[in-house]
């Protein structure tokens, strides 16, 4: 039976394998929507806590979270460091005794560090910059972003790193249990077509065993206005579906010094239908097959936009491609149940004449 077997890791100490102490786990990648901040992600694991057992685990120490489906390579899926554990005592010996260890990932650390009067001076590269500065923030970025305000900053760094996200408007992926920041130029290059996600398993298809389909103000994805900040202006965008819904306004603080017009103009008209759907979707490893589930492992190490299909009640089958914005883990030592939030490609398209997803002229379709 295919399934994910967990390995958990003190690389502080000299990578030392504490696996055997542990009764579960839970962790998660990513933001609830396009529109959230990366605000940084968190996991807790139950380990049993009796006769020493706590040492191996001391506050600050880094915890690799590694998972290998079953024929493949084991692969790092999270890292983050202990910032608090909470003790279950039992009586007499305490066998049955656990404690409860909490992990920050570098991102919520980062919301934790403030830049003291700090001078930024690249305009492509900041999220580069500003992981040299702070080296808790495990942070490298795919080429260049759109250009930024350049100066001195006395700012979270969290804050400022999610300043330039929103102007420029790419997205955050895993890498390695690390984050590398995409800017839309680069999206054409991450697309996964080695699985898909669908309602049967099949291959190299993912099963998923519920799906909800989440509109409008559920989902946080409709407003029908925008108002922008740059570091010098700020402007705000109605779009004409206002005279239908209504204004529902979106506000962003961007790191951008030009274009926030621009900005403000793309947010208030993308968010605009309120039938656009997330999804929300759950399954378990043990319920897959094995090929996809590994390279669906793949995919939670490297994370990629994916192709799902589904069919509403009465409805149509319906596939297209999707960015997992969240995708959480529960683990046991039996299996692990996997749930992801879902954002349509529609939200992260861009105008790239040569490319089978994201193109809108693309060769292949003018038969050249």
């Amino acid at each position: 039976m295919p399934k994910l077997t967990w390995k958990v890791v003190n690389h502080t100490q000299a990578d030392l394998d504490i696996t055997q102490y542990v009764r579960s786990l839970s962790f998660t990648q990513g933001r609830p929507t396009p529109l959230s901040p990366y605000s940084g992600n968190s996991a807790s694991i139950t380990m049993s806590s009796y006769g020493g057992i706590e040492s191996f685990v001391a506050i600050n120490d880094e915890i690799y979270l590694n998972s290998t489906a079953t024929g493949a390579a084991e692969l790092l899926l999270f890292v983050g460091r202990v910032t608090s554990r909470t003790f279950n005592d039992n009586p007499g010996t305490g066998i049955n005794s656990t404690m409860t260890v909490s992990l920050n990932d570098a991102m919520l650390q980062a919301g934790q560090a403030n830049l003291q009067s700090q001078s930024l001076v690249s305009v492509n590269d900041q999220i580069e910059e500003i992981g040299v500065l702070l080296p808790q923030v495990i942070f490298t970025q795919f080429l260049n972003n759109t250009n930024m305000s350049t100066g001195t900053f006395t700012t979270n760094a969290n804050q400022r790193i999610n300043e330039i996200i929103a102007g420029d408007r790419g997205v955050v992926t895993n890498d390695a249990g690390n984050f590398l920041y995409l800017p839309p130029s680069q999206f054409g290059n991450y697309v996964d077509t080695t699985f898909t996600i669908g309602r049967t398993v099949g291959f190299p298809q993912i099963g998923y065993q519920d799906l909800n389909r989440v509109e409008a103000a559920a989902n946080s994805l409709f407003y029908t206005q925008a108002t922008v900040t740059g570091s010098a202006t700020t402007v705000t965008n109605t779009a004409v579906e206002s005279s239908v819904y209504g204004v529902r306004t979106f506000t962003a603080s961007t790191a951008q010094s030009n274009l926030v017009s621009e900005t403000a103009q793309w947010y208030a008209n993308t968010f605009t239908d309120p039938e656009a759907v997330m999804l929300n979707l759950s399954f378990s490893d043990v319920a897959q097959s094995t090929l996809p589930l590994q390279q669906f492992n793949n995919f939670c190490y490297d994370t990629k936009f994916v192709s799902v299909s589904y069919t509403p009640p009465g409805g149509v089958s319906t596939t297209g491609y999707y960015w997992p914005e969240q995708i959480t883990f529960n683990a046991t030592p039996d299996q692990t149940t996997i749930d992801m939030l879902m954002t349509p490609l529609t939200y992260y398209a861009n105008f790239i004449l040569n490319d089978a997803v994201f193109g809108v002229l693309d060769t292949d379709r003018l038969g050249v």
